[in-house]
């Protein structure tokens, strides 16, 4: 992959797993969706299954982390699997932003990037799981047009939640 040059300064580029330590940084950074999501700070765990889980079926070679970088500086991440769960969709594991950066449209510049870089590799339509106490998740994922089509119990570290299952067709679709 290519960098994905954004705007101001704002760039999109695969990271490696030789990146943990400062994507372990930017979890610590964005500490407010972990304890919101698992219930507990993160750890060099949740780091190893950002470059690591993978759902059933999948292989590495369809595994995408991207750095969200702003200028030098790593200000986001984004954990995406192509072909997921059929043919011609994508699965959004993780889009992470630090604090400082959310609010200012980065976002949804970012979405649109990755919804064409991803066109261009095939795919159809997009799919984000959203916990339902994740109010802020939901109305952003809704403002791009993802609609839910499913919810499902989900265990996490010290929380279960309801998942909110949402999907982004395209228009010509």
């Amino acid at each position: 992959m290519q960098n994905i040059n954004l705007t101001n300064g704002y760039k999109m580029k695969e990271l490696s797993k030789e990146s943990k330590n400062v994507v372990e940084n930017l979890c610590k950074k964005c500490s407010d969706y972990y304890i919101l999501h698992d219930g507990i700070l993160p750890s060099k765990e949740e780091v190893d299954e950002i470059f690591m889980a993978l759902p059933p079926n999948k292989s590495y070679e369809d595994k995408f982390v991207l750095g969200i970088y702003k200028f030098d500086t790593l200000i986001g991440i984004v954990d995406i699997i192509k072909n997921f769960p059929t043919d011609g969709e994508w699965m959004m594991g993780l889009m992470l932003i630090q604090l400082e950066e959310r609010g200012n449209g980065l976002g949804k510049i970012v979405h649109g990037a990755l919804v064409e870089w991803a066109k261009d590799l095939g795919a159809k339509s997009f799919r984000i799981g959203v916990i339902e106490d994740n109010y802020r998740g939901i109305n952003f994922w809704s403002s791009l047009g993802y609609i839910k089509i499913k919810d499902v119990n989900m265990n996490f570290k010290e929380k279960t939640h309801v998942v909110n299952v949402m999907r982004l067709q395209h228009e010509n679709e």
